[in-house]
């Protein structure tokens, strides 16, 4: 009788241990409302600086939340890069964006675009080992305002920061040829004090006269005072597949890659105020924007509008 009792209070237990937990239903977080523009006008919060010249990251605790589409071979997760160490990555390959890495930004509209960036599970969200980005043509209510389109908006201010380091995305843009028009994916880092400095890792705006090219930008502060370049592919477009983007952030000097090649670059001899700059930690911005001063949409841009992100990756040495 003793053996049963022990048998079935054993049994017991192991059930309690393997049970798994209710399934939790987070609801969508609202990020705070931010300005931030395109180029000339965009703003930014918050988070005290260090000035160092030695490579730093800073990364925070946060929270999690939802809700992607993908062609094309995936490469290997975060191969070994020569002199580089991978210090943050992420490689969507959960069921919902991880809010311990990303803010989504909730109920921003702002001046310089059409659009309202919203924490919505249409919106931004994950499936299939990708992120996707999209905008949509629809009416909303935005703050005091009604806008004709919704976007997302995705940082990491508040949860990880980096001063210099090796900054990497994987993505197909929305840009095809024929319907893009006032479509401007982007991968940006902008300083946690929300002052001087902005690196554009990737910007492909949309329309025929862009939708070719990926720019690779630096600002000083928003006058503008900028340095940039416009580099067209030579076979194909940003919206023909995924494409690698990479610029590596040294003391005194930047390098842009696209698909491994070289295609700009930036130091203390071409940027006067480079070191002001880029000395102190930066955040990570992935959003995609809704018309602008490259032109607004047409009859013919395309919605949804997917900007469609592999992964992002950091490495430093």
């Amino acid at each position: 009788m003793v053996l049963l009792v022990l048998g079935g209070l054993l049994a017991g237990a192991l059930i309690h241990l393997t049970r798994p937990a209710a399934p939790g239903s987070p609801a969508p977080v609202a990020g705070t409302p931010v300005a931030v523009a395109p180029a000339e006008s965009r703003p930014s919060p918050a988070s005290p600086p260090a000035s160092s010249t030695r490579p730093s990251v800073r990364v925070t605790d946060g929270p999690s939340e939802p809700a992607a589409t993908r062609a094309a071979t995936r490469p290997p997760k975060a191969p070994a890069v020569p002199g580089w160490r991978l210090v943050w990555a992420d490689e969507f390959d959960d069921t919902v964006i991880d809010r311990a890495r990303w803010n989504v930004r909730d109920g921003e509209g702002r001046d310089v675009d059409l659009g309202c960036n919203v924490a919505s599970p249409r919106n931004a969200f994950e499936r299939d080992g990708v992120l996707v980005i999209r905008a949509l043509r629809e009416r909303v209510r935005c703050g005091s305002q009604t806008r004709s389109y919704t976007e997302a908006y995705l940082d990491t201010i508040g949860k990880a920061s980096f001063t210099y380091g090796r900054f990497e995305v994987r993505a197909k843009s929305p840009t095809v040829p024929d319907g893009s028009q006032g479509l401007w994916p982007a991968f940006w880092l902008r300083p946690d004090d929300g002052g001087k400095g902005e690196i554009d890792v990737v910007e492909l705006p949309g329309g025929a006269a862009y939708h070719r090219a990926a720019t690779q930008a630096i600002f000083y502060d928003y006058t503008p005072v900028k340095q940039d370049n416009r580099h067209t592919l030579t076979t194909g477009h940003p919206a023909d597949g995924f494409h690698t983007y990479t610029t590596e952030w040294e003391p005194g000097e930047l390098r842009w890659y696209i698909d491994g090649v070289p295609v700009y670059r930036r130091d203390r001899t071409t940027t006067p105020w480079f070191a002001e700059a880029f000395s102190r930690p930066f955040n990570l911005r992935l959003n995609v924007q809704v018309g602008g001063w490259l032109g607004d949409p047409d009859a013919a841009t395309r919605f949804p509008a997917d900007f469609v992100v592999d992964h992002v990756r950091v490495w430093q040495r």
